[in-house]
């Protein structure tokens, strides 16, 4: 008798609260590199503006829409997130956007996490080098980082939360880390 395959990831539903700050992992939720051929701003902004309703975040800013979020990296590189499971799919992507810019699938490559609560932003302070402090790092920011050695992107959510992304390679490892420097500001 053959068993159906399901697909698992490695922090698969994973979630703590700890005091009155909670931890979990977001999934579901696809997410896509975005460059912009060299010469071809114009041709990425109105394909931007036209497809998605999105505008061009500059770079440490991004710019949520209806069911997107996007993220500005680098001069020319954004990353595309659904803002819920399931939003676009890369062929799709790339018909509306057709040549304005080069799509890749990262879904499959980062770990999202959301944190939240009174100590989210102190237990962050203790393994993340930026100042995470709402005057500096406001609703809308977006930095590329390290914690604990491993490779972060930090996003300062409106409702005061932080989502956090990794590679997917050091899931567990990150996982850890924020979760022990919660517990840490406990």
């Amino acid at each position: 008798m053959l068993k159906a395959l399901h697909a698992t990831t490695p922090l698969d539903g994973r979630s703590v609260t700890i005091g009155k700050t909670s931890l979990w992992v977001v999934a579901g939720r696809p997410l896509y590199s975005l460059s912009v051929p060299l010469g071809d701003d114009a041709a990425f902004e109105s394909a931007l503006s036209s497809h998605l309703g999105l505008a061009r975040p500059v770079p440490g800013q991004f710019h949520d829409q209806d069911t997107f979020r996007l993220c500005g990296l680098a001069q020319d590189q954004f990353f595309l997130m659904g803002l819920k499971a399931k939003d676009a799919d890369e062929h799709a992507l790339k018909s509306q956007l057709q040549d304005a810019a080069y799509v890749t699938d990262q879904s499959d490559s980062w770990v999202t996490l959301q944190i939240s609560g009174d100590e989210a932003r102190s237990a962050m302070e203790r393994i993340c080098p930026i100042n995470l402090s709402a005057t500096a790092f406001a609703s809308g920011s977006i930095a590329r980082t390290s914690m604990e050695h491993l490779s972060a992107i930090v996003m300062a959510e409106q409702d005061g939360s932080l989502t956090l992304l990794s590679p997917i390679s050091s899931a567990e490892s990150f996982w850890h880390a924020v979760e022990q420097s919660l517990v840490n500001v406990s």
